[in-house]
């Protein structure tokens, strides 16, 4: 009989271990998944349809993580209002299906010639930067509507003329 109570008592505080860590780790999890709903609400990710917009504007962000670069769902991506210098990486060509990139009021200096791959482009805001030379292949984006690169002092006015040259009906805007 007494072992019996001491098996009953082994099994409850068993089971009442368990009921903690289970409960414990669903805290843990509502956590997680209030700071992550945090963390998208200040990235401001939405979907609507096949639209997938990512909004990680205003977050000083120094580099656009590769990780973002992955998801070819994305059809508009914000990266403005950051410390972004360089260049965009190059995976950026693995957005496939962008429309819209707004990497305005950064640092960058350069645009990666891969942009150039992303055909279904009708937006690019690159205004307020350091830009000082454009990669010829944005003149191979034929759904392009608007470059926007008012606020680039150094910009190179021949590569605006050689890349207008091959996209007419683009509105190339400058200073």
């Amino acid at each position: 009989m007494k072992n019996s109570i001491i098996a009953i008592l082994v099994i409850a505080l068993g089971v009442t271990g368990i009921l903690l860590f289970t409960q414990k780790n669903q805290n843990e999890s509502s956590v997680a998944n209030q700071a992550t709903s945090k963390d998208s609400s200040q990235t401001s990710e939405s979907t609507s349809g096949s639209e997938k917009k990512l909004d990680l504007s205003g977050r000083a962000l120094k580099e656009v993580s590769k990780d973002i670069l992955d998801d070819d769902s994305i059809t508009s991506l914000d990266v403005s209002n950051n410390n972004l210098t360089g260049s965009l990486p190059a995976e950026i060509r693995l957005l496939t299906n962008l429309e819209i990139l707004d990497a305005s009021n950064n640092d960058m200096t350069g645009v990666p010639a891969e942009i150039g791959q992303l055909k279904k482009l009708r937006i690019i805001n690159f205004s307020n930067n350091n830009l000082s030379g454009l990669p010829l292949e944005i003149g191979n984006l034929d759904n392009l509507d608007t470059l926007d690169l008012r606020g680039n002092p150094n910009i190179s006015n021949y590569d605006i003329d050689l890349i207008q040259k091959e996209i007419p009906n683009a509105q190339i805007l400058k200073d």
